[in-house]
């Protein structure tokens, strides 16, 4: 049900207040007070499902802030009205505080203060330990549903808000707020120098504007005249009105490009980062950058053409190994006007605000390694990545947009992440406690630790990593319940693993782990021949109520035939590293069942997406993409292909391939064929069934396995000695068994079985 204080009201009510000054004893530098709603009939419910007052901070510092023995007020008599537990609040996060007159502290998600605000609320104040007033509100008459907050940008002006966010940044826009920002040109690169007309709908409105790339502001230049742009400039502007709120913030770059630039072209998309010489850090390790997106138009892409997105943003370089080599790789974040993650779809990508520039580098000289696995992930039926390549332009300099700023080729990567286009499982919010909720998601991963990283498990700089949420927030004295039920979920599944009753499906491994999500992934990891795969940049997942999930795929650089050397013969199991080692799969691969499951999938796979065809037409596909830009990213980074040409290179991984599969299809006993394709057949039509030499063929007629747990004939199985002839209607499954067949130098042990092959006959009336 909406509010009954309705748009127009708010308008009204607005005209009444006045919009009060910063108070001396406020700081945003630090934990503040940037909303609250008095009287609270249609918005947030507490735990409870009751509609309380509510308090919001934010924590506008760079480092996490422990507010225990804090305090909030409704009383400037009494400063330590109300005292925080032991909770704390990480940079640039909100929190959220009931001032219900309930006074619970011991539930530390649910905060409920010992004062409940009404509608006479004219005083709030957070303090801090030392009984200092950090941040206040001395306010008049409050209503319903109408939230009393700071405005985004401009934090000291305060006022009532058209919309309560709690938990999330204030409103920026809508009933009370200036107007728009107008702009006579979009953003675009521009060879010519032109005049930018800035305007706004109301006369009487002031229009701020900065070119430094900072928040215009009450004190920011007023524009007064067209601006002239001659060179590369970010031109930021805001609306200021009198009696209302500052309008919405509203950016548009202009790339200056350079004379031989504005007749580059490509057949791929390119990607400008344009940093107009600042270096202004948005985290602690990203810096602001503008980012424009350009695309084919009739098959070609020009930077004279009009950009498909363009954005705020922060970059960094990222990797561990990789953030060394020549051609960076980079994080991009998509941000709004107040560096805030923007969801926006690039390329026809699903929208998102993480983004992976992967750079392929020497190591992956036919450039599409990551690519090629992630789409065959997705085929099998696994998300992995989506990917688009992208040709990339870094500027870091105030100048115009040059030759010298080209990158090269680069793999624009989803970043792995728990939303609902990527890792598709329940968002852990901070409420989520008890079971069922505090059961999932998780997002976790065999990697390096990060800087302040202990890991859930850890062995000198490598370790079993919180990825979501991170280790800072499930070491938040609130968060508690969450990092002890993960922590306590993978340990009983490695106790299960290693138990007395391992194998059995409810009180080992299988009661904690989705083995045939395990299996989807190792299958790839091999065929791929990945040297990283296992230790470092193996992601898995826990969904809510769920197992474990293995994957998404990440990281590929150092596989199918690349220049690392590691994995230079395919023709081998482990090509000096171990698939089968790890933290799980050398347990995982004692069971002759897990290890009969995974060749059963490799042999059906081998028979679709694995085909030597399907993987060579894959390959030409992708690479098609990249035969016009390919020269000239070689060119940049001084790559020389092996054999003399981009096509040797696509040729050395296409015969790598076929080494590797032929490999491993000959480690493993084949399947039985039969001379007749399932469907209808006459009335004693002679079924045969074909194996491979030395190989004995069992078979059952009703759809069972001829193979027991663990690996035994079935009773039921009967060995294949002549044609059967088929009088009724029959499911026929069947396998080849060789138990002179060996696989070495890979599994710990040994299977006998193929996998089987099912046909339905119906005989005809």
């Amino acid at each position: 049900m909406k509010s009954l204080f309705s748009y127009h009201s708010f308008a009204i009510f607005l005209l009444l207040i006045s919009l009060a000054p910063l108070p001396a004893a406020d700081t945003f530098s630090s934990v503040y007070i940037t909303e609250f709603v008095a009287i609270n009939q249609h918005g947030l419910k507490d735990e409870a499902g009751e509609l309380s007052p509510w308090i919001e901070l934010h924590n506008g510092s760079a480092t996490t802030v422990h507010l225990q023995n804090w305090h909030l007020t409704d009383s400037p008599a009494n400063l330590t009205q109300w005292s925080f537990p032991a909770v704390s609040l990480l940079p640039d996060k909100y929190m959220v505080v009931f001032a219900s007159g309930r006074n619970r502290t011991n539930d530390l998600a649910h905060l409920h203060t010992s004062f409940r605000l009404g509608a006479q609320a004219n005083y709030l104040a957070l303090v801090n330990p030392k009984t200092n007033i950090v941040s206040e509100f001395t306010v008049g008459k409050q209503a319903a549903d109408i939230a009393y907050g700071r405005i985004r940008g401009e934090p000291a002006m305060h006022g009532p808000l058209p919309k309560p966010t709690p938990g999330k940044p204030n409103p920026a826009s809508g009933p009370g707020f200036a107007p728009e920002v107008i702009f006579s040109r979009p953003s675009g690169a521009f060879v010519q120098p032109f005049a930018l007309q800035l305007s706004c709908p109301a006369p009487s409105a002031v229009i701020r504007y900065t070119l430094d790339g900072t928040l215009p502001r009450t004190n920011s230049p007023i524009y007064s005249a067209p601006l002239r742009v001659t060179n590369s400039s970010q031109v930021r502007a805001r609306a200021f009105q009198e009696r209302l709120y500052p309008g919405p913030v509203q950016s548009e770059s202009y790339p200056l490009l350079d004379t031989n630039m504005a007749h580059f072209t490509s057949t791929l998309p390119v990607l400008v980062l344009d940093t107009f010489g600042r270096e202004i850090p948005t985290s602690s390790r990203a810096s602001s950058v503008h980012v424009s997106f350009y695309e084919p138009v009739q098959g070609k892409t020009s930077l004279t053409n009009a950009p498909s997105l363009v954005t705020p943003g922060g970059f960094r370089v990222r990797g561990s190994t990789s953030s060394g080599m020549p051609q960076s790789p980079f994080a991009v974040e998509f941000l709004d006007e107040f560096k805030q993650e923007r969801h926006l779809s690039p390329l026809g990508l699903p929208p998102e605000s993480d983004w992976i520039l992967y750079a392929p580098n020497a190591v992956d000289p036919v450039m599409i390694h990551n690519a090629f696995i992630f789409q065959l992930s997705r085929e099998i039926g696994r998300y992995s990545p989506r990917t688009r390549f992208v040709e990339v332009f870094v500027v870091r300099d105030s100048g115009s947009v040059k030759e010298a700023h080209y990158q090269g080729i680069y793999t624009l990567e989803e970043k792995i992440k728990i939303s609902r286009q990527r890792v598709n499982i329940d968002h852990l919010g901070a409420e989520d406690l008890k079971p069922p909720a505090v059961t999932g998601g998780y997002l976790l991963k065999f990697d390096r630790l990060g800087p302040g990283e202990v890991g859930l498990v850890s062995s000198g700089d490598r370790g079993l990593v919180y990825v979501e949420p991170k280790e800072l927030i499930l070491n938040l004295p609130q968060r508690a319940p969450q990092k002890q039920y993960i922590d306590s979920f993978v340990s009983d599944f490695d106790q299960a693993l290693h138990g007395p009753q391992w194998k059995d499906p409810v009180l080992g491994y299988r009661a904690y782990l989705d083995v045939e999500a395990a299996i989807d992934f190792h299958v790839l990891e091999v065929l791929s021949g990945n040297v990283d795969s296992m230790v470092l940049s193996t992601y898995f997942y826990k969904p809510r109520n769920g197992k474990i999930i293995c994957g998404p795929h990440w990281d590929f650089d150092r596989s199918l035939g690349s220049t690392d050397g590691r994995d230079d013969n395919p023709r081998q199991w482990e090509m000096g590293h171990p698939y089968f080692g790890g933290a799980w799969w050398p347990r995982l691969f004692e069971d002759p069942d897990f290890w009969q499951l995974w060749v059963d999938r490799w042999q059906a796979l081998r028979g679709s997406h694995f085909s030597l065809a399907n993987l060579n037409q894959l390959a030409d596909q992708l690479c098609g993409q990249l035969r016009e830009a390919q020269p000239r990213h070689y060119r940049t980074w001084g790559l020389q292909p092996r054999g003399g040409s981009y096509q040797s290179e696509i040729d050395h991984m296409k015969d790598w391939l076929s080494n590797r599969v032929d490999f491993i299809d000959h480690e493993l006993v084949q399947p039985p064929r039969l001379n007749r394709a399932e469907g209808r057949v006459p009335p004693g039509f002679p079924l045969t069934l074909a194996a491979p030499t030395n190989a004995t063929i069992y078979y059952t007629l009703d759809g069972s396995d001829p193979r027991q747990s663990q690996g035994a004939v079935s009773p039921r199985a009967i060995a294949f000695t002549a044609p059967i002839p088929l009088l009724t209607n029959v499911q026929v499954m069947a396998r080849a068994w060789n138990n002179a067949q060996k696989q070495s130098g890979g599994p710990p042990i040994s299977t006998p079985w193929s996998a089987p092959v099912r046909s339905l006959f119906l005989v005809k009336p």
